[in-house]
């Protein structure tokens, strides 16, 4: 796209299914790495961190996204792009464990997530004024009071945008986001896994949300022992096939054995979606199909295009 390119031209939409939550202190940064799934050491003013924070016994409280806004010898503020139905779980669970820690945390409910997606987008930001992220999964860069994350919700390109006065007007509504978000293959907490379902199974490594060379954390012996020991079973992965069904769809062969969490349709006319789906299953090509006989093509595993961190 060339350099006259107008904001207009890209798709742009509020994403009001996301809050964000800031958290600031002394020496946060050393007790949210006893908290997370992530290395914090990783988290850098240009490189955010994609991470999930357990219970004891192993299982998702959330998701997010997580940035590092300021940084001050020890002292640090960070900021959550947490989805909004689990953010009180999120604010709830880490204050918890934060005895010792002078740990100030809260929703910002002042602040909009604006996402920006299409060829191009670098220019437009740039036009408007707002922050340009490097080209990176999930880098992250800020300009004045607004905040910006590599977040890709179509074949070309995207940045989610977080403050308080993002001077973009919305021209397509949150649903094609959300098209865009199934047909890259990206899970979403409480659409396409659940807090009943390990992370581990909904692709927290394929996505680079845990590490398994930093220190302890909550919930760490739990997922440690799943990795280690074989116990990842299910995963989530991109589909397609040539008709529509309901979802939820059960994905079968000669039994039941996934199913079908999301699904959109494609620029060909067809359709592409995310399934959870047992391992074993996929990698012995066995035949898939939904209980009215559409065959299911497997295209890939969520999480696995993306740069590594």
């Amino acid at each position: 796209m060339s350099e006259n390119t107008e904001i207009s031209s890209l798709k742009i939409s509020r994403r009001t299914d996301f809050n964000v939550v800031k958290a600031s202190g002394e020496n946060i940064l050393t007790y949210l790495n006893g908290q997370i799934t992530q290395d914090i050491k990783k988290l850098t003013s240009e490189q955010a961190l994609y991470a999930t924070v357990l219970n004891p016994q192993g299982k998702a409280v959330t998701d997010f996204y997580l940035l590092l806004t300021q940084q001050k010898e020890n002292w640090a503020e960070v900021m959550f792009l947490c989805p909004k139905d689990f953010t009180v779980a999120l604010i709830e669970r880490l204050t918890m464990f934060a005895m010792g820690y002078d740990l100030r945390m809260g929703k910002v409910s002042s602040w909009e997530v604006v996402s920006v997606q299409g060829a191009g987008v670098d220019v437009g930001l740039v036009e408007q004024g707002l922050p340009v992220p490097s080209s990176t999964y999930l880098a992250s860069a800020s300009l004045l009071d607004a905040f910006a994350l590599r977040m890709v919700e179509s074949d070309d390109d995207g940045v989610w945008l977080m403050g308080a006065n993002i001077p973009l007007t919305s021209n397509v509504d949150e649903a094609v986001m959300e098209e865009g978000r199934i047909l890259q293959g990206t899970p979403k907490l409480g659409v396409d896994w659940d807090v009943k379902l390990h992370p581990l199974n909904a692709n927290l490594m394929e996505r680079q949300g845990v590490s398994f060379d930093k220190g302890c954390y909550v919930g760490q012996e739990v997922t440690s022992r799943m990795h280690w020991r074989g116990g990842i079973k299910k995963k989530l992965y991109r589909i397609q096939m040539n008709e529509k069904v309901d979802i939820p769809s059960g994905v079968l062969t000669t039994a039941k054995v996934g199913e079908i969490t999301s699904l959109a349709q494609n620029s060909d006319g067809g359709y592409q979606g995310i399934a959870l789906l047992p391992i074993e299953v996929v990698e012995s090509n066995k035949p898939l199909s939904v209980e009215d006989g559409a065959h299911v093509r497997v295209i890939g595993i969520c999480g696995l295009e993306s740069d590594s961190v």
